[in-house]
């Protein structure tokens, strides 16, 4: 059996190829790979809200499938990635219920959203990540980019003062932004980049 690799969620990043669809980047815990999945807006929006401490004013649908586990008993344990056929990932949500355990197929990015909602541990296969992982470089220049952008508050700025920044001050704030996993302010600039390149 192909051992397996715990990884976590890194962050989102908003694809400018495909409109609206998102990269969830999910790196290794104990190394430096990472890797990035391509999901859509509803289930970005869903794992965001939850990742930024955020409650929707109604249950979302993973809000809901975690609450039906309870009420039946069963518990999220893990979330394994165990394929990838033609770039898309195969994953399966491993369930426990008293002393049964039980495995359902799911769409990686609703498994990765009931798992940022429940704590659980999220891995994948061994093989798969030997296929997809790219390494990063642990630099130190992240610390630095957040000093230089780090005199413009730019949560305060209004969308006519985030307009009057140049295309290079917004890209880099957005970056910062989806690092520090501020995704409202990512959504704001990411709109303001939109307004810049069509004017």
């Amino acid at each position: 059996m192909a051992s397996e690799i715990k990884i976590n969620v890194a962050g989102l990043v908003y694809n400018q190829s495909v409109v609206g669809t998102y990269g969830l980047v999910l790196s290794e815990e104990d190394g430096n790979r990472r890797f990035s999945v391509m999901i859509g807006e509803p289930e970005a929006q869903s794992i965001a809200l939850k990742m930024n401490n955020k409650k929707s004013p109604r249950p979302l649908t993973h809000d809901l499938i975690l609450t039906l586990l309870s009420v039946f008993g069963a518990k999220l344990e893990k979330v394994l990635i165990y394929d990838m056929v033609n770039d898309v990932f195969y994953s399966e949500l491993h369930l426990k219920k008293g002393e049964m355990s039980m495995v359902v197929d799911a769409r990686t990015s609703d498994a990765i959203a009931l798992a940022v909602r429940s704590d659980c541990e999220i891995f994948i296969k061994e093989d798969i990540m030997n296929i997809v992982g790219m390494e990063v470089e642990a630099a130190d220049s992240g610390n630095q980019q957040k000093e230089e952008v780090g005199e413009i508050d730019a949560e305060q700025l209004t969308p006519e003062e985030l307009d009057m920044l140049s295309l290079e001050d917004l890209e880099e704030l957005l970056n910062m932004a989806i690092n520090e996993e501020k995704y409202e302010l990512a959504v704001n600039l990411r709109d303001a980049i939109k307004r810049k390149k069509t004017a």
